[in-house]
């Protein structure tokens, strides 16, 4: 389904470059012409970096992206797949535990490819699940439970410029982390992980690479 290397970059190029005109046979009347829709399908891996503001924690994981990018229209879609977070969680600058956060996407990233300047903007939902906290040294202890996670997606726009069609893109973009439900017995923990996270001024990075 994903084109090698050196066909996926420079089908990166040609999205970069939406505004390709149709090509028609010697002869041919433009008004014959039908609007061409050349769809390419893109893989890349990913690096992600987010940090949350409130917890002044930064944390990593990877993962791959699939992009369908409709290059004369200068439109893309991807499905964005990343491996669970694993994070320490401070309290007052004291490590008091571990939590798994996995990003759960709510359909596909939509965006655009800007054909005169590159750039590249796409935007995600999603919901931030926290699956575990665990006290430090306790780790078969879940204080939140199975189901806390945000009351609802967050919605996380990311732009960059692209450079060239072998480069790796990088993609960043600010998102807001809404308030949490379902943390502890009966949501006895929902005022207090969303005092701890929920929030403005939250970062993400995601650099993505072509897939040989």
């Amino acid at each position: 389904m994903f084109s090698a290397r050196r066909t996926t970059s420079v089908a990166v190029a040609a999205a970069a470059l939406a505004g390709a005109t149709t090509l028609t046979a010697p002869g041919a009347q433009a008004a014959e012409s039908q609007p061409k829709d050349t769809v390419w399908n893109l893989g890349y891996d990913v690096a992600a970096t987010t940090n949350v503001k409130k917890m002044n924690q930064s944390s990593s994981t990877t993962g791959f992206s699939f992009s369908t990018v409709h290059v004369e229209k200068g439109t893309l879609s991807s499905d964005l797949m990343l491996k669970d977070l694993k994070t320490p969680v401070k309290l007052g600058g004291l490590q008091i535990g571990y939590a798994t956060i996995a990003v759960e996407p709510v359909g596909k990233a939509t965006g655009t490819i800007d054909a005169t300047t590159h750039k590249v903007t796409q935007t995600q939902k999603a919901y931030l699940h926290i699956k575990d906290l665990s006290p430090a040294g306790h780790g078969l202890i879940n204080l939140v439970g199975k189901n806390c996670k945000t009351s609802a997606p967050v919605e996380i726009p990311v732009s960059g410029t692209m450079k060239g069609g072998f480069d790796p893109i990088t993609l960043s973009g600010n998102f807001t982390i809404p308030s949490f439900t379902g943390c502890g017995t009966g949501g006895t923990l929902n005022k207090l992980v969303t005092k701890q996270v929920s929030g403005p001024g939250n970062t993400i990075t995601l650099k993505l690479t072509p897939r040989a």
